[in-house]
């Protein structure tokens, strides 16, 4: 009731009737719309960049090729059991998981198709080999021992291959921020391009407020309340409109998911940080309309 009494006292200046506020809301609706798709990317590219470097960077896979003469399936057993076995006892590797024949049709279904008899063709035993630290661990001199102890089995290292890929997503990472920053530049000079435009347009009442008394500081209160509550209405539009939008690129993009990409989501921290912009540009509107009011008024009085 306090709130209300005063925001109802100090409404000496027409500001609810400023045509400068139609601007205002659109520039702010597009400027957050924007900020939150772009603020969504920058997320689920460090999400990806995070996954490669837990799951992918950090992990290899070993191909155990079936052998060119009929065994038995213990026999099969036996060579597979000595592969991990070479790998569990290395020093650098955390965990050595045999992938399951289940999970090797699903990767190969896109290619060979679901009904093809995947189990009649020769494919190779995939081992899962997860490090301790990719970086560090010696790729060259385990592939080595491992050719002349086991020449059925073959290593692939994915941090050498990912290099690139990395940091060509990191880039993609940086080129986000930067439009961070450009769109929140441009909204803040759009702020300022509407603060000076209504200040002309009451220049004649805010004269007379001065003549009665009224401080630079009582003045601006009242452009920054204003600016706060038409940069919340506007903001949560834009807000709304962009997880709308988000949530249709992620239902489209479903089907297209693979097992490099399938990481790019967004995390409960990175939902609330999306929601709470609406109050991040809130704040801004009001800090920026004080302070735009203040220095114009100084440049006019």
């Amino acid at each position: 009731m306090l709130i209300n009494f005063k925001m109802r006292q100090q409404t000496e200046l027409p500001l609810k009737e400023d045509k400068a506020n139609f601007f205002l809301q659109i520039s702010t609706g597009v400027s957050v719309f924007l900020f939150s798709m772009v603020l969504a990317a920058y997320f689920m590219t460090s999400s990806v960049i995070a996954s490669w470097n837990r799951a992918i960077i950090d992990g290899m896979t070993v191909q155990i090729m079936p052998s060119t003469q009929a065994i038995s399936a213990d026999e099969e057993k036996v060579r597979i059991g000595k592969v991990i076995h070479f790998f569990e006892n290395l020093d650098g590797v955390e965990k050595v998981a045999l992938v399951k024949e289940k999970q090797i049709k699903r990767l190969m279904a896109p290619w060979l198709g679901a009904n093809a008899d995947i189990e009649a063709l020769p494919l190779p035993k995939l081992l899962n080999v997860h490090l301790k630290n990719g970086k560090t661990f010696p790729f060259e001199k385990v592939s080595e021992d491992l050719k002349q102890d086991f020449p059925y089995a073959s290593m692939d290292n994915h941090g050498l291959w990912l290099k690139k890929l990395v940091k060509s997503a990191t880039s993609v990472k940086t080129l986000a921020l930067f439009v961070l920053l450009l769109v929140l530049s441009a909204s803040i000079l759009s702020i300022m391009y509407a603060i000076t435009t209504s200040l002309k347009v009451h220049q004649n009442i805010i004269e007379i407020l001065h003549i009665i008394g009224a401080t630079d500081n009582y003045i601006a209160k009242q452009y920054a309340r204003r600016a706060s509550i038409v940069g919340l209405a506007s903001s949560l539009v834009g807000t709304l409109t962009g997880i709308i939008a988000l949530r249709i690129i992620s239902h489209l993009s479903s089907g297209l998911e693979t097992g490099l990409i399938g990481s790019a989501s967004l995390s409960a921290t990175h939902w609330m940080v999306l929601v709470s912009v609406p109050i991040f540009a809130a704040l801004l509107a009001m800090c920026t309309s004080f302070w735009c009011v203040k220095h114009n008024l100084k440049e006019m009085y």
